[in-house]
């Protein structure tokens, strides 16, 4: 993007989360990490630093309490730090709630507890502070011993203080792992391109449009619904990368499914430009796909171009009528057309 192609998408109010696109880029829900419950992470922290202590031990010279002294001392600080590790992994490669372009951020507003799951976070933050800080109390009362039993007893309470910590959070934990699972059922857009959304009913032809446009390969088939994810795809228009998005579903609905819905939140904040499609063969009454396009065009204020499908099995004469009342386009060459001068205007 020219710095003057992002100045511009600076001061569009439309488009004011370009300001985040670097996020966007590297974003990739699918491959968000499954978060493991609390003692799976205890677990591996004791397992991991009992074999280093083991080892230290082995390797150290002079007498027993020393070297138990050595070995408990490292086991603490390899305990406290894969588990601090474990954490700030989970904190820094989990998407910044606040951060995220305005799509995501609504998203998931409307799919899972924003409050709760920015808590969740927040407490994985408090729990490494919380660790590093008892390991320093612990680390000095571990130099104060004077014998292996009173080592003992600390290395005993901070493996119980830690663990409690641990356990805390343990419902903040499963709920980052609800929400992953749910985050990786969202699209990966790039939030940065010139995005085309293709509306209209289902099995009106969107699918044939995209593969027509771009050398995306949805499923296409002769029967409603087909589409059960978003279907993408990319094209050149000049020096110009274009991300065109079929979106499915019906989208005039009250409650609309988790699909339509992403499908719904790409045009109000993504899209630069809607087709929409009319099948004038009418699989849904011809009415209907007018009021549909009525409900888009009073929603969004972004500029829609209507295509016509199907018109090679159509008498010449529908289709010029229709073609006239809709200001619709029939080919995909005029389409195109279309395309390169909404892109130079925007």
């Amino acid at each position: 993007m020219t710095s003057k192609n992002l100045a511009h998408s600076l001061v569009s109010s439309k488009h004011t989360f370009i300001k985040t696109f670097e996020i966007s880029i590297f974003m990739n829900f699918q491959d968000l990490q499954k978060i493991e419950d609390y003692q799976f992470y205890l677990d591996q922290a004791f397992k991991q630093s009992k074999k280093h202590g083991n080892m230290i031990f082995l390797k150290s010279n002079g007498d027993m309490f020393s070297r138990v002294m050595k070995s408990e001392q490292e086991k603490l600080k390899l305990f406290s730090k894969t588990l601090m590790s474990y954490m700030d992994n989970i904190y820094k490669k989990f998407p910044s709630i606040d951060g995220l372009p305005e799509i995501y951020s609504e998203l998931v507003r409307l799919t899972l507890d924003y409050d709760f799951l920015k808590k969740s976070l927040g407490s994985l933050k408090w729990l490494s502070e919380k660790i590093h800080e008892i390991s320093g109390y612990y680390m000095r009362r571990l130099r104060s011993c004077r014998s292996e039993d009173q080592v003992k007893r600390v290395m005993n309470e901070y493996y119980g203080r830690t663990s409690s910590l641990m356990k805390q959070v343990s419902k903040h934990l499963k709920y980052i792992e609800d929400a992953r699972k749910i985050m990786k059922n969202y699209p990966t857009l790039k939030t940065d391109l010139y995005t085309i959304a293709i509306a209209g009913f289902p099995n009106i032809g969107k699918s044939t449009l995209l593969a027509k446009l771009t050398p995306a390969k949805p499923e296409i088939k002769d029967y409603a619904f087909t589409t059960k994810q978003l279907n993408q795809g990319y094209a050149w228009y000049g020096a110009r990368k274009i991300q065109f998005v079929d979106t499915p579903g019906v989208l005039d609905r009250e409650k609309m499914n988790n699909i339509e819905l992403q499908a719904y939140l790409i045009m109000k904040y993504l899209a630069s430009l809607i087709i929409y499609v009319i099948d004038l063969t009418e699989p849904y009454p011809l009415k209907k796909q007018e009021e549909l396009l009525k409900k888009l065009k009073e929603e969004h204020d972004t500029p829609i171009i209507v295509y016509l499908s199907k018109t090679d099995i159509l008498e010449k004469a529908k289709f010029e009528k229709a073609k006239k009342k809709y200001r619709a386009v029939i080919s995909v060459d005029e389409l195109n057309k279309k395309i390169e001068k909404s892109i130079k205007n925007y």
